[in-house]
């Protein structure tokens, strides 16, 4: 491969790369990947890797103007011939490094883009617990807020950081979530759940708030309901956790945002 072909793959890849991150930030997809906190750091990046394939695109083709300017006839045969032996030269070029750094972009088109759901909870398991402090912050999240306005997440913290649960008997919730049917609840009892991100979906985490409702059967694992109803105090794996009567089991879209980010 000539050296200019090898450049021009360069700048190629950069290029993909930046549109790459500028589509998901558009469509909202890139949520499905980072916590949203880091959305302005990718637009820079973005941004910065177009800047980067344009400022090396316009180095190549003055590089390549030069060489064949008229004006510099005198030396044209010199420039020509050198940059002639350049393009048909032999050294080797890390072509692997090429294709890594392409690699994001080729699984990005080959792979269709698609939020962790139920299916993933087999690997990762469900937590009964969330920390008031999401990672690489100093903010704690409040607790502090009417019933109807927490969702799955603020429920467990809640729980998890009240001295008594049983206060919360009887308040109204109205959660969205989707459908995980766990071996360790009852017939008629599912979770309602949710997915949290920190950083990316490597370190995401499962958690879910028990649903008692009569047709639990009838709901199809990683379907998303909304369910609204009263809280009770249940337990897994000797914590206490929240758990819904639910009043009704609402079929709804997923969410924009199927992440919660602590």
């Amino acid at each position: 491969m000539s050296t200019r072909t090898y450049r021009a793959l360069q700048i190629l890849i950069l290029a993909a790369l930046g549109a790459f991150l500028l589509q998901k930030i558009w469509s909202g997809t890139l949520y499905w990947y980072i916590n949203q906190r880091f959305a302005f750091l990718t637009l820079l990046a973005s941004l910065g890797l177009l800047a980067m394939a344009q400022i090396s695109f316009n180095a190549l083709r003055q590089k390549r103007e030069a060489g064949l300017s008229p004006k510099q006839a005198p030396e044209h045969d010199h420039i020509h011939d050198h940059s002639h032996d350049q393009d048909h030269s032999h050294e080797r070029l890390p072509i692997w490094g090429l294709v890594i750094v392409a690699l994001p972009v080729l699984l990005g088109l080959i792979v269709p883009a698609k939020p962790l759901g139920s299916a993933a909870i087999a690997n990762r398991g469900v937590n009964t617990s969330a920390s008031l402090v999401a990672s690489g912050s100093t903010k704690a999240a409040t607790l502090d807020m009417s019933p109807e306005d927490r969702n799955v997440l603020d429920w467990v913290r809640a729980f998890n950081f009240s001295s008594d649960p049983q206060t919360f008997v009887g308040q109204s919730a109205d959660v969205i979530g989707f459908v995980y049917h766990d071996k360790r609840l009852g017939e008629t009892q599912f979770l309602a759940g949710r997915f949290t991100v920190n950083c990316c979906v490597a370190d995401a985490m499962a958690i879910g708030v028990v649903t008692e409702w009569a047709d639990s059967k009838t709901l199809a694992d990683n379907s998303w309901v909304r369910v609204r109803g009263t809280i009770k105090v249940a337990e897994v794996d000797g914590k206490p956790i929240p758990l819904i009567v639910a009043e009704s089991v609402e079929a709804v879209p997923p969410p924009e945002l199927p992440y919660l980010f602590p």
